[in-house]
């Protein structure tokens, strides 16, 4: 099993704005080690690529085939019963700026996923890198 999962904006910036990442984050993801995904972040990404917030440069379904999911690299981990049960019942304190509970079910996900497979998350959210319940990395500096 991978031990770091990449939050979606790590791996969008991993594939769109390398520039973003800390070396740290860089050396994990460009290292042999296989990556984790949560399923989540291919609806996130799809979203922003549907709204017009991320452009590619090919449709978004070759896009993930020939681009975004190498074989053998990243490994789409799927919302399982376990997951689904965790995102919503997570640890205080899971708050946001404003000290109320964080709501973003992606992220609740996110965070359920790597509590579940034992991974780190590598993520840019404060709010994630904040929760003292999961073991993540900062991706940007």
């Amino acid at each position: 099993m991978p031990g770091y999962l990449l939050d979606t904006c790590a791996w969008i910036d991993a594939l769109l704005a390398p520039e973003r990442l800390t070396e740290e984050a860089r050396d994990f993801i460009g290292g042999p080690e296989p990556l984790a995904l949560s399923s989540i972040s291919l609806l996130e990404l799809a979203r922003k690529e549907a709204k017009g917030d991320i452009t590619l440069r090919m449709p978004i379904g070759d896009w993930f085939d020939q681009i975004a999911l190498p074989p053998g690299k990243i490994r789409v981990l799927p919302i399982t019963p376990e997951i689904a049960i965790d995102a919503t019942r997570l640890p205080e304190p899971f708050v946001n700026r404003q000290g109320k509970p964080h709501k973003d079910p992606s992220d609740q996900i996110i965070v359920a996923t790597a509590r579940c497979h034992n991974c780190v998350i590598l993520t840019s959210d404060r709010l994630i890198l904040d929760f003292p319940h999961v073991r993540s990395i900062a991706s940007r500096a």
